[in-house]
């Protein structure tokens, strides 16, 4: 029997990254309070997540079990918010070391508040890929950057699009809201630490314009989405053609 209860609440984070496009970044703005803002992929570990771990390695107990749980959540959250599935490839989630581990601390040295975070290296093969004009197939959406328009993902109805920012650095800005703050802090310690590189990517042609989220700061209010219900990509074509 695990010495952790699912009652405490844990959640799970993915930093995604893609060694030529950068970190992975999802786009949201269904929060009110919040507005929008962007994510990294990841929440709740649920009751069922703790049970998976206790069956694939059943006499795993304490902070392996812990941490065998989010990694099956922080792979069930991918793939319903983003559609990348890796639930039958847990070993490329690896624990961002957030801090040494004490010695009798139950506290994972990649957990921050009862929130547990992993990297993933991702390549295109991971994504979905077109090669045609079509903004919107399937239920998949294109990156918002210009350059990588090519590659999709089939998003939640949590998230509106997404971006690879090719600056960790950045991404510690752009975070500041998801998770009350939580998630920026363990990126920027997770830097510091070295666990994830700082520094821009050589293709540093992340958007040719301000980001989405850059605009709606600036005016103060969302991007209106007309009546005929388009796409938030269209919208986002029909802002960056100005």
């Amino acid at each position: 029997m695990s010495a952790y209860d699912p009652a405490d609440d844990y959640k799970a984070f993915i930093f995604p990254m893609h060694a030529e496009h950068g970190m992975l970044l999802l786009y949201c703005t269904r929060k009110k309070k919040k507005g929008p803002h962007y994510q990294v992929p990841g929440g709740h570990v649920d009751k069922e997540d703790f049970e998976a771990a206790a069956k694939l390695q059943p006499d795993v107990t304490g902070p392996s079990h812990l941490l065998l749980s989010c990694k099956i959540g922080a792979a069930r959250e991918l793939k319903e918010e983003t559609g990348m599935d890796l639930r039958d490839s847990l070993e490329r989630l690896i624990p961002v070391a957030l801090r040494a581990q004490e010695e009798g601390s139950k506290e994972l040295s990649c957990e921050l508040k009862k929130r547990v975070f992993f990297s993933v290296d991702i390549t295109d093969e991971d994504l979905f890929v077109t090669k045609g004009d079509s903004k919107v197939s399937l239920g998949l959406l294109q990156a918002m950057n210009r350059h990588l328009s090519h590659l999709m993902l089939k998003l939640s109805h949590e998230h509106q699009g997404f971006v690879f920012e090719p600056n960790p650095t950045k991404a510690v800005d752009l975070l500041v809201q998801h998770s009350g703050g939580k998630i920026s802090t363990a990126l920027r310690m997770a830097i510091e630490r070295g666990t994830i590189k700082n520094g821009v990517s050589q293709n540093t042609d992340r958007l040719t314009e301000p980001t989405m989220i850059d605009k709606v700061n600036d005016e103060s209010k969302e991007i209106p989405l007309s009546k005929e219900k388009k796409s938030l990509l269209d919208c986002f074509d029909c802002w960056r053609d100005k």
